[in-house]
């Protein structure tokens, strides 16, 4: 992998759009030079933007997994440039671009200032670093992209602080930093791979657990056989009982038929007509019984109906009238008497009776009128011709009436009994005997009763049948879904030997690899630490073939305590592993390294110049200050310079500005000049 571009837009001290080229490719293809140039040098002084520039590499590939919470929030709220929001913008961004053996591609993550989130884009470049399209995916697809390019926990071995990857001396036996190492040479993924193979195996060995054995389906097959010679024995006993039931019912009809015949045959016989003039003797007794009641208790009310009836009438009527006439004069009693006294008032001349009547009369209505008294009831005049007490009446009123009957009906069914009768008693003396039925009565008889027991038979011969027939494709089903298990499943025993052989082999070949890789690392840490370090006075290296950890022993062959060591010293030793791990993994990833001389002195730092940084990768990016790096070191640096730049804050304009070039305005290249 190389890294093409890093563009910013608008994000921390870069203002504006500002791009920082790594390569150049029309330059590499016709450059002569006979060094490997691969070396981007930036420079910058604290606070211009260095870190920053690390963190957007993380920023683009890692994104917030890369920080702890606190600090990624802070990076948010400070992503977009000052200067920009202070014009209105509200946004800024990252774009980083590099190249891999699948092709060209770009990361951008655009920050949004006031809604504190941002937008991760992934797009696929031409080979003029343009866009050509976005590639579409999830946020857990991104990272899978990422981590197959440089995972993020070995992130740590190519993208670091020179300041405090010494502290990867003491931190070198802790499993976070043991696995990485391992993922670093592969050895992650053999380890993953046995894993995998072990999972494999339980899950077989879990399936041979529940295979299907031939006994099994075998005994089901039996189990079927045997069902299908019953179903068949059951079967052609169903079919004889129902050619048995067809030639009964026939039977059964033909005697009836036969019956019938000679019943239809024959006229009536003597025994039927005595029976027929029996049941007409009772009906006749009947009827006559009836008319005798009738006679005697019904016939003389139902005569005097009409005249009860009327004096139930009149005796309701004369009551009615009776006591509104008693209602009407307890209204006249005042009236009654005043007059009474009135006429006793003797008058000159006096008043004769006619007229003492006619005034009683009038005063009366004007009473009546005065009072406003209704009268008229009293203007239906009834005639009481009956002085009953209202016992009497009750008894009259509720006297009871006699029911009408049909007598003529009656009559007419009596008359009908009487001619039917004398008809029989006339055909008696001529009539033949009764016919015999009762043998083939008895033949009909036995016939339903074999046909009864033979449905009964019929009825458990179908249940039986039924049941077999179910239980039969219950089994079916099973030898089916155990069949189709079988051969889902397959030779188990094989696979899991096959896969024991193959784990085995897996096995044999990580134990031969970790060492060959122990042995690798040996030799690279032990050629750059000669090379880097000016006196001899370490001996041989180790590298545990198992926990992957450094040890160096001095030249007495006691092991040394690299902790005790200096800073400087830690430092050197620190990249000494990065630099063995890079050669082991023979993985081309770009290196970016803060700092890297800070600690250092001049011999130091030529070694680590002339037989570090020239020979690590393809692309080395060194971040420094203006101290670390002397103009005695740029000259000797610059054969391998692909290019440099220089990050200037800006105090007018309160920005960092790209520039190309480094601290010092003329450099002689002694090698190109």
């Amino acid at each position: 992998m190389i890294f093409e571009y890093i563009r910013f837009k608008n994000y921390r001290p870069y203002y504006g759009e500002q791009t920082m080229y790594f390569r150049d490719k029309n330059e590499e293809q016709s450059s002569s030079s006979i060094h490997k140039k691969n070396i981007i040098l930036i420079g910058g002084l604290n606070g211009h933007g260095k870190t920053s520039l690390i963190n957007s590499i993380f920023i683009c590939f890692y994104g917030r997994r890369k920080f702890k919470q606190k600090e990624y929030d802070e990076l948010m709220r400070n992503a977009v440039n000052k200067k920009h929001l202070s014009e209105g913008g509200k946004e800024g961004s990252i774009e980083l671009a590099f190249t891999d053996e699948t092709g060209s591609y770009a990361i951008e993550v655009t920050f949004n200032h006031r809604e504190l989130k941002e937008t991760r884009r992934v797009y696929e470049l031409n080979g003029e670093l343009k866009k050509v399209r976005e590639i579409a995916t999830t946020e857990q697809a991104f990272y899978e992209f990422v981590d197959q390019r440089i995972p993020m926990d070995v992130s740590q071995f190519f993208i670091f602080d020179a300041e405090k990857i010494r502290d990867l001396v003491g931190e070198q036996e802790q499993s976070e930093t043991i696995r990485a190492i391992q993922r670093v040479v592969s050895l992650e993924l053999y380890n993953q791979l046995l894993k995998d193979l072990d999972h494999i195996s339980r899950e077989l060995t879990n399936d041979l657990k529940k295979q299907v054995k031939d006994e099994d389906i075998k005994d089901l097959f039996g189990r079927l056989e045997e069902i299908n010679e019953k179903l068949d024995r059951f079967e052609n006993d169903e079919k004889q009982v129902n050619e048995q039931l067809v030639a009964l019912s026939e039977e059964e009809l033909a005697l009836q038929r036969e019956r019938r015949q000679m019943i239809s045959s024959s006229s009536a016989t003597k025994q039927q007509l005595n029976r027929w003039i029996g049941e007409y003797e009772q009906k006749l007794k009947h009827h006559k019984d009836f008319l005798k009641k009738f006679k005697e208790k019904d016939l003389q009310q139902l005569i005097l109906l009409p005249a009860i009836r009327d004096l139930k009438q009149k005796l309701k009527r004369e009551k009615e009238y009776l006591e509104a006439k008693y209602r009407e004069e307890l209204q006249f009693v005042d009236y009654d008497n005043f007059i009474v006294k009135l006429l006793e008032v003797k008058t000159d001349p006096p008043l004769t009776e006619k007229q003492k009547i006619h005034l009683k009369m009038n005063g009366r209505e004007i009473w009546a009128r005065l009072n406003n008294i209704q009268r008229n009831v009293l203007k239906e005049q009834v005639q009481v011709i009956h002085d009953v007490s209202n016992k009497d009446y009750q008894t009259l009123i509720n006297y009871p009436e006699a029911r009408s009957r049909d007598i003529k009906s009656e009559i007419e069914q009596m008359k009908k009994a009487e001619e039917m009768l004398r008809r029989y008693q006339s055909q008696l003396e001529d009539a033949p005997d009764e016919i015999d039925t009762s043998e083939i009565d008895e033949k009909i008889k036995m016939c339903n009763r074999r046909l009864g027991e033979l449905r009964a038979a019929k009825k458990q011969l179908y249940t039986l049948i039924r049941k077999l027939r179910d239980e039969r494709s219950r089994i079916q089903s099973e030898i089916t879904k155990k069949e189709q298990e079988k051969n889902k499943l397959g030779p188990i025993e094989q696979k899991i030997d096959l896969t024991n052989r193959l784990r085995d082999a897996i096995q044999e070949f990580i134990d031969r690899v970790t060492l060959l890789k122990a042995k690798q690392l040996k030799l690279a840490v032990e050629a750059i630490i000669e090379q880097m370090f000016r006196k001899n006075e370490f001996g041989k290296v180790e590298f545990h073939p198992e926990k992957f950890t450094l040890k160096i022993y001095d030249q007495e062959g006691k092991e040394v305590d690299l902790m005790s060591r200096s800073e400087g010293e830690k430092q050197l030793i620190a990249l000494a592993m990065i630099w063995a791990l890079t050669k082991v993994s023979e993985t081309q990833i770009p290196f970016v390294i803060d700092t890297p001389l800070a600690r250092l002195d001049s011999i130091h730092r030529s070694n680590l110049v002339n037989y570090y940084f020239t020979k690590l990768s393809d692309q080395v990016i060194i971040l420094s200050t203006d101290t670390e790096i002397t103009q005695d070191f740029y000259e000797e640096l610059s054969p391998f310079i692909k290019k440099s730049y220089l990050l200037t804050f800006d105090e007018q304009e309160k920005y960092t500005k790209i520039e190309e070039g480094y601290f010092f305005k003329k450099v002689t290249d002694p090698w190109l000049a």
